[in-house]
């Protein structure tokens, strides 16, 4: 095996852009923004809805047209775009442990010297909230992308065996 290569699947991301329209419609709503709202002086969620929910829609359709590798998989360490764009060494890697919440799944590295693999992304601004919530310093999700995660972990398992 060469490589794992995994790319951003227009079709599910389009789902999840479909998926983020509708709550940012419900915020609008609660917001009281497309009539009377339906729990006056909670009007705050509506507001809350329709700016995370937003900005989840436009950040998956900016994906939608991004046929760049986002995870990379080979016998040099694991590469993630939405973390940053440096291939992280396996010699680095200490552990990698699979975290789920409600079915989605994400692969969690523990880095040896996080500090010399810092996030260039949004998605490194939240380490800290990923590190609380999963223990791991790098959080890899699949979601959105044409590979299954059963083949990210064998992948893994394959690299990681060669290193």
């Amino acid at each position: 095996m060469q490589s794992f290569v995994a790319r951003s699947s227009p079709w599910r991301l389009l789902l999840l852009v479909a998926g983020a329209l509708a709550f940012v419609a419900l915020g609008v709503w609660i917001a009281g923004i497309a009539g009377p709202p339906p729990k006056p002086g909670r009007e705050w969620i509506g507001w809350a809805s329709i700016i995370f929910f937003g900005f989840c829609g436009i950040t998956g359709f900016r994906r939608v047209f991004d046929s760049s590798e986002q995870v990379k998989i080979s016998s040099f360490g694991i590469y993630c775009k939405q973390w940053s764009e440096q291939t992280i060494p396996w010699s680095e890697i200490t552990d990698i442990s699979v975290w789920e919440f409600k079915r989605q799944k994400s692969l969690i590295l523990q880095l040896a010297h996080p500090e010399r693999y810092p996030s260039t992304t949004l998605l490194g601004k939240m380490a800290a909230v990923n590190r609380a919530l999963t223990g791991g310093d790098v959080a890899i999700s699949l979601t959105g992308m044409d590979r299954s995660f059963a083949d990210v972990l064998g992948a893994v398992e394959y690299f990681r065996k060669t290193a």
